[in-house]
């Protein structure tokens, strides 16, 4: 039997409180995603499960570490993500 689902879910995150070169920076964002997948029954005991995953990070901005390991923005925000995914299940 064929079967399908979406899911959602939030998070709601706080920024931790920074000093020095990041005391003015919101690195992090409230993170959130939505999946939606569709199981497909090929055989009694075989199933093929297409899915896809949209999520929009908490991390805002990329971060990189120089020779002193010194934290610098690259100013550069971080993009939402589209992960697209094929599972296969042999039921014994």
């Amino acid at each position: 039997m064929d079967e399908f689902g979406v899911g959602y879910y939030y998070i709601d995150v706080s920024n931790p409180q920074f000093t020095g070169l990041l005391a003015d920076r919101e690195l992090l964002r409230d993170e959130y995603g939505v999946e939606a997948y569709y199981n497909i029954a090929l055989t009694p005991w075989m199933k093929l499960t297409p899915d896809i995953q949209i999520i929009r990070p908490a991390q805002k901005d990329v971060l990189k570490i120089d020779n002193e390991h010194v934290l610098l923005s690259t100013k550069k925000e971080v993009d939402t993500a589209t992960v697209i995914g094929l599972r296969l299940q042999v039921i014994f």
